[in-house]
C-alpha cells in the first residue's frame, strides 16, 4: 500500500512535470508513434537512466554510502540534474513530514526511494518494479500529450513493457554500482537540447 501511495499521481513529487528529454525527442521527429515510444523506453530501461536509477535505488536500499554523489555526478545534463534533485527533495520532504522519517535533504530521487523503502523494510524487488512502472508511465503520459497518442494506445505501450519491467526489477535486485551503464547517449543529448527550447510543456 505504501508503494502505491509513493508512486501515485497524487504523491507530491511533481513527476508529471518532467519529460526526461522525451519532449525534445518528439518535437524533433525522432519519436513519432507508439512503436517509437516503446522502443525509446526499452532503450532507457536497459541501457540508460532507467537502468542506472534502478541501480542507485538498489544501492541506497543496501546502504551503499556513495550512491547519491555518484547519481548526481552521472546526471548527463543540467536538466537531468534538476529532475532528479527536485524530485528527490520533494520526496524526502513528503515522507519526512507524512511518514515520520528522518531522511537527509539533498538526496536524488532514486536514492531517496531506496532509503525510504529500507526504513519501512519493503521488499526491494517490489520497490524497483513500482519505480520502473512509474518511470514508464510518466513517459507514456508525455507521449499521450505530445505525439499525440490516445490513452488506450498508451496502455498498450505499458502492456508491451510489462515483461521488461519485471525482468529488469529482478536483475536490479542483485545489482551493484559496478553495473552502471551509459549507452543512451542520444537521449542525453536531447535532454541537453531541451534546456534551450523556447517553447516547452515539461520542465525537462
Amino acid at each position: 500500500m505504501i508503494l502505491q501511495a509513493w508512486f501515485s499521481p497524487s504523491f507530491p513529487v511533481g513527476a508529471f512535470s518532467y519529460s526526461h528529454g522525451l519532449e525534445t525527442a518528439i518535437n524533433s521527429g525522432f519519436v513519432k508513434s507508439s512503436n517509437d515510444l516503446v522502443g525509446w523506453m526499452k532503450h532507457l530501461l536497459k541501457e540508460g537512466s532507467g537502468w542506472n536509477d534502478g541501480v542507485f535505488l538498489s544501492a541506497a536500499y543496501n546502504n551503499v554510502s556513495d550512491a547519491n554523489g555518484l547519481c548526481l555526478s552521472l546526471a548527463a545534463s543540467r536538466e537531468r540534474h534538476l529532475e532528479t534533485s527536485e524530485m528527490g527533495s520533494a520526496f524526502v520532504r513528503a515522507v519526512n513530514n507524512v511518514y515520520g522519517l528522518e531522511l537527509k535533504k539533498n538526496l536524488t530521487y532514486p536514492v531517496a526511494i531506496g532509503k525510504a523503502a529500507r526504513e519501512f523494510k519493503i521488499d526491494l524487488r517490489l520497490t524497483l518494479q513500482s519505480f520502473l512502472q512509474s518511470f514508464v508511465n510518466n513517459l507514456i503520459h508525455v507521449g499521450i500529450r505530445i505525439i499525440p497518442i490516445g490513452q488506450e494506445t498508451g496502455q498498450e505501450c505499458f502492456f508491451q513493457l510489462m515483461p521488461n519491467i519485471k525482468s529488469l526489477a529482478n536483475e536490479l535486485t542483485n545489482s551493484s554500482l559496478d553495473d552502471l551503464r551509459g549507452g543512451a547517449f542520444f537521449a542525453d543529448l536531447l535532454s541537453m537540447q531541451h534546456e534551450y527550447s523556447e517553447q516547452r510543456i515539461f520542465r525537462t
